[in-house]
């Protein structure tokens, strides 16, 4: 559902002035992998001198949060549309919005390739697990790129709370796509966290420990990661899997190495640690591989 065009003059005026402030204010840089650093800085500043209204079109947007038209989505695709659910469900949910003026997928014009790769996720977590996602009542989305995949699980009819952590200059984004899609979303504050619904943009990790324990049904919550946990320095992981062990299940998604750091390692440790989760772990073997760098799932569900 889209916004009408006065709402959405106002909410472009908002998001602009929302970065403006968070380039006054100074990022925890030891918190932050240094890559990410410099794409916030590069994001505000298209933010502030261009217009949002085409932000699926900027070069740090298209660098590290959409995959276009790779030959892989085809794969995917196939996959989707080979589901039994596929007419009754995945097919509505993947049609794209045009808000950010996202570049159409040539095979399937009503979607996009990002978002064939985003329902790709949800659906390999569905069949690994046997949760469908809209049935969970809290989600977590740690990196929430541009909201996407947000977006994408409330077309399936998700109806509980969703919170995304993320920088603050991707926390204004997401915002704003949110907004600009007609979900209700806001950042974090005491009001939002009394509702049951709806979606909080947190980048504060004491706000974040706030709404996960204000939550009463934890056990019913879902943590999602894709390709963004294992982008951050060790010490931030560790707060974050912490905060998440009472989840029923996990989304996550890395590459093996990410600098010198060997993930496959660290998320494998992990997940032994928690040995009353039923885990799946696999190379998702038709992304390409990156200077040696493979691509894994790791999903799962707590064991009842």
């Amino acid at each position: 559902m889209r916004i009408t065009k006065n709402s959405e003059l106002v909410l472009t005026a908002e998001f602009k002035k929302t970065i403006a402030k968070i380039v006054n204010d100074s990022l925890d840089k030891n918190a932050i992998d240094g890559a990410w650093l410099t794409n916030a800085d590069r994001l505000c500043r298209k933010i502030l001198t261009c217009d949002p209204g085409d932000f699926l079109q900027w070069d740090v947007i298209l660098r590290t949060m959409v995959v276009g038209n790779a030959n892989f989505v085809r794969d995917e695709l196939d996959f989707l549309q080979a589901l039994p659910d596929w007419e009754s469900r995945w097919k509505d949910a993947i049609e794209e919005s045009s808000v950010g003026n996202p570049t159409y997928y040539d095979e399937f014009p009503s979607s996009s390739g990002n978002l064939i790769h985003l329902a790709y996720h949800l659906a390999q977590f569905e069949k690994k697990t046997g949760i469908d996602i809209n049935r969970a009542g809290f989600i977590l989305e740690f990196g929430g790129g541009y909201g996407g995949m947000c977006r994408l699980i409330h077309k399936l009819n998700f109806k509980g709370r969703y919170i995304i952590f993320d920088l603050p200059p991707l926390s204004a984004l997401q915002h704003f796509f949110i907004n600009m899609n007609g979900i209700p979303v806001g950042y974090y504050n005491k009001f939002l966290e009394k509702d049951s619904n709806g979606v909080i943009c947190v980048s504060d990790f004491a706000h974040l420990g706030a709404v996960v324990s204000d939550y009463p049904n934890i056990d019913n919550a879902v943590f999602l990661a894709t390709w963004s946990l294992s982008e951050t320095p060790i010490s931030l992981r560790q707060s974050i899997l912490s905060l998440v062990e009472p989840f029923k299940a996990f989304l996550l998604a890395y590459q093996g190495y990410f600098g010198n750091i060997d993930n496959s390692g660290f998320f494998l440790e992990w997940a032994d640690a928690m040995n009353d989760i039923e885990w799946h772990s696999w190379k998702i073997k038709h992304l390409p591989n990156k200077l040696y760098r493979d691509n894994y799932y790791l999903m799962g569900k707590r064991i009842c």
